[in-house]
């Protein structure tokens, strides 16, 4: 037991005054005289013994009452924690977790109307003066600011849910540099109000601060059941009009309860595409397939949805991608030894793909930066530029594809090769040798073969290039020799693709050229060339946005594609040529958001809210109480859920369990006894 007022207890001194009067009784006695006083010697000793028992029960119920009367005084208190509030002034930091999570329903209603309700208990709970802070899930700027308690509670009532989901550790160093920022000696407190989902409390990662309190108030919800999507992802990389796409997305059952024939649909541009049906057992998760065809070119706004309460704001998955028209291809050739006429003739008044080509010594650096793919095709010399150009068109999403020629001196050749972080030529042989095996399962022959066989008829080639070390070891190869060497092989470098062919294409070669394998190789490398798209971005993430287009930007903005609203927006260079989207204010509702310039729409993100908030799993009291008896967290208190009268017990975490009041009726007790043995003790 502790004393708020400790210097109350010298009133004790005060016990002295009765004992004084009981032993320093002045009345005087009257002597009477009597004949024979033999037989009333008993009677004097016996009424004596008593009269003395009676003063003693009285001077200790008197002394009893004035040591509760001083004791009362002295507010005693039995602390309840290691800290006491003792300082004038204090300031409260309360975070109130309103991710979506919170919109729970608990056996008093919603969880995020319960921790606002219990905020307001807890400024309530402390006296005229104190700061109060609120700090939210998506931490915004202005509930960062002290305010006094009316303040307070106007700014709690306004709290509405959010998008975004901290980590615990993440919640707590930002109030704890919130409270840091007032005046040193201000005593500091923060709050947590939370349902405390496992995946987002990370206790383990907590630094405590010792000098600040902290109190955990867990709100439990009842069990929901809750099926969403939880991802979307296409079979293929790139988008080509005319092409059949199949998009997986995996469905999760976060409950016990099995669902039957519940209808997934996929829209795009607000036209239905697919539909299909899905039963899925308790505790589950499967991935179901929607087929279609694109059919038009520009953006695609794809949204995947399904039917599910009372959780919804996962039940939809939004994704969007760019159809392009015609793919610009580029071939850079020897005029020595020209094999560019057998792609030109290949993509001749091809719908999809558009062709040009230049000779190595005329090569225009703009045609470089406004195609998708580029074929470097028997070269022999090449430029410093030129080696800077393509390394940068590659870092920068492009697809190279190399055919090098028979040559006696491949340096030139090996400065790009060493710039691409390939392996170098050390020599060319002459020996001709067949084409034994291609990976069917590389994405240049996805869908090309309905049967693959081990022994395909593959064409020989004549002659090829010996390298100074395995291309396997920095590609995966895609067609091998006889021999054990590689015929081609796929490496990547920044956001774009080199393959690399051993072999030169021209006449030679011709028995590779008309063979049935040529096609759909080159074809695809072409089709599967440019920035690989980014489909969707979820709102609680920090990932970079990036232009697809490093042309000038004049006039930028950001539309909500449902609501209309503006966001200001602007763009920064990193790297080669690179632009990144800056957005001022982050979205914070999931859809498609329009980028344009000017009246132009140049592309679109598409938003979806984290499936963190998703999992239904929460520390329970017990663990919690677990985790606060642990050394790191000494400063800790869990105010369980199960608690009532909260401001009375945060009086008692602050200040400790005052005894006065039982003091003060321990005094009227005594003093209770002091008058019921002076009124009925005859």
């Amino acid at each position: 037991m502790s004393f708020l007022y400790p210097f109350f207890l010298f009133a004790l001194l005060a016990l002295a005054i009765p004992v004084i009067i009981h032993f320093f009784n002045f009345k005087r006695y009257k002597t009477v005289y009597f004949s024979n006083v033999q037989l009333l010697k008993l009677i004097k000793q016996d009424s004596k013994k008593k009269t003395q028992l009676k003063q003693i029960l009285i001077l200790i119920a008197r002394l009893l009452a004035i040591s509760a009367l001083v004791f009362a005084f002295s507010r005693p208190y039995i602390p309840l924690n290691q800290k006491v509030t003792h300082a004038a002034q204090q300031v409260v930091v309360i975070y109130i977790d309103n991710s979506f999570s919170m919109k729970s329903e608990g056996e008093k209603g919603s969880l995020l109307e319960q921790a606002k309700q219990r905020a307001i208990e807890i400024a309530n709970s402390y006296k005229v003066g104190t700061q109060f802070i609120i700090l939210t899930s998506d931490f915004s700027p202005q509930h960062q600011f002290p305010l006094n308690k009316e303040q307070f509670v106007q700014q709690v009532a306004e709290i509405k849910e959010s998008a975004h989901s901290p980590k615990l550790s993440n919640v707590y160093s930002r109030a704890i540099q919130l409270g840091s920022e007032t005046q040193k000696k201000i005593e500091k407190n923060i709050f947590l109000l939370s349902d405390f989902q496992k995946n987002t409390s990370d206790f383990d990662a907590i630094k405590a601060d010792s000098s600040v309190f902290t109190y955990l108030l867990p709100l439990k919800s009842s069990v929901t059941n809750n099926l969403l999507i939880d991802s979307c992802w296409f079979e293929v990389p790139g988008r080509k009009i005319g092409q059949s796409e199949i998009l997986y997305v995996q469905i999760s059952n976060r409950s016990d309860q099995a669902y039957q024939n519940i209808p997934i649909r996929l829209t795009i541009n607000d036209s239905l595409k697919a539909i299909s049906n899905i039963s899925i057992a308790g505790q589950e998760k499967t991935i179901l397939e929607l087929n279609y065809t694109n059919n038009s070119e520009g953006i695609q706004l794809c949204k995947v949805e399904l039917d599910d309460y009372p959780v919804i704001y996962d039940n939809s998955y939004f994704l969007s991608y760019l159809v392009r028209g015609k793919l610009n291809a580029l071939g850079i050739y020897n005029p020595l030894e020209n094999g560019s006429d057998y792609l030109k003739n290949l993509f001749a008044e091809d719908e999809l793909i558009s062709y040009a080509d230049y000779p190595e010594n005329n090569v225009q650096i703009s045609q470089i930066k406004n195609s998708s793919c580029i074929f470097l095709i028997n070269n022999q010399k090449f430029s410093s530029g030129l080696i800077n150009e393509l390394n940068s068109f590659v870092e920068e999403g492009g697809t190279l594809v190399i055919f090098p020629g028979r040559l006696a001196n491949y340096n030139e050749l090996n400065l790009l090769l060493t710039k691409l972080n390939n392996s170098t030529i050390a020599s060319f042989d002459t020996a001709t040798v067949g084409i034994s095996k291609i990976s069917y399962e590389h994405d240049l022959f996805k869908e090309v073969f309905k049967k693959h066989e081990d022994e395909a008829d593959l064409p020989s080639i004549k002659g090829y290039t010996i390298l100074n070390t395995q291309m396997q070891a920095k590609g995966s190869e895609v067609m091998s020799l006889r021999n054990g060497k590689s015929a081609l092989t796929s490496s990547s470098l920044g956001k774009g693709t080199v393959y690399f062919f051993a072999f030169p294409i021209s006449k030679a070669n011709f028995n590779f050229i008309r063979h049935i394998i040529f096609v759909p190789t080159v074809y695809n490398m072409v089709l599967q060339s440019g920035v690989q798209q980014k489909y969707s971005y979820s709102i609680d993430s920090d990932e970079p946005i990036l232009l697809n287009s490093s042309a000038p930007i004049s006039e930028l903005k950001t539309i909500n594609q449902q609501t209309k609203d503006e966001f200001i927006t602007s763009v920064r260079t990193i790297g080669a040529g690179k632009q990144q989207l800056i957005l001022d204010e982050l979205p914070k509702s999931a859809g498609h958001y329009l980028i344009r310039d000017g009246n132009q729409v140049i592309q679109s993100i598409s938003y979806n809210y984290s499936r963190k908030e998703s999992d239904t799993e929460f520390y329970a009291d017990e663990e919690l109480r677990k985790l606060m008896q642990s050394s790191n967290f000494k400063q800790f208190q869990l105010i369980e859920s199960s608690e009532a009268g909260l401001s009375e017990s945060l009086q008692d975490y602050s200040n400790g369990k005052q005894l006065w009041k039982l003091f003060i009726i321990i005094a009227i007790l005594f003093m209770m006894c002091e008058m019921a043995i002076i009124r009925f003790w005859k």
